[in-house]
């Protein structure tokens, strides 16, 4: 590994290990573990519809903790993995700042009257970044399966 990447996967290890602590639970309940260039992938079910009321009720589809992408579902993940992969880049660059600088970026805009969310730069750089990014074009490896058919 260069020693470019290490440094990167180093400063965003803590928020890595958290991804990895609550990627346990869905894990646990029979979720999918899969490599994608340099991330770890974790989906609770394949399609919604195999979702209970907890999962279909979440108001996101998918999180970012470091190099760890936890996704509500497989096929969702496909359609939002270029927009989840730009986070990844962000914690890169801010380590475990990115949590806080992403909370306070949210809170900015809400003060200003604006979406917390959709407003949000870490967001705007995601969307705007996705459309022309190749990290849609992620090689999947599936790693393991816990609970369920391979």
């Amino acid at each position: 590994m260069h020693v470019v990447e290490a440094a990167k996967r180093l400063w965003a290890a803590p928020c890595t290990a958290l991804g990895l602590v609550i990627g346990a639970v869905p894990l646990a309940f029979g979720g999918r573990l899969a490599r994608a260039d340099g991330t770890l992938e974790i989906t609770h079910r394949e399609r919604l519809a195999e979702c209970g009321l907890i999962a279909r009720a979440l108001p996101f589809r998918a999180i970012v903790f470091g190099h760890v992408i936890l996704a509500v579902t497989g096929e969702e993940l496909e359609r939002i993995r270029g927009h989840e992969r730009v986070h990844v880049a962000q914690y890169e660059r801010w380590g475990a700042l990115f949590i806080l600088a992403y909370g306070a970026s949210g809170l900015w805009q809400l003060l200003r009257g604006r979406r917390p969310y959709w407003d949000n730069a870490f967001e705007v750089e995601a969307r705007r970044l996705e459309a022309a990014s190749a990290f849609a074009q992620a090689r999947v490896e599936p790693a393991c399966t816990f609970g369920g058919p391979p």
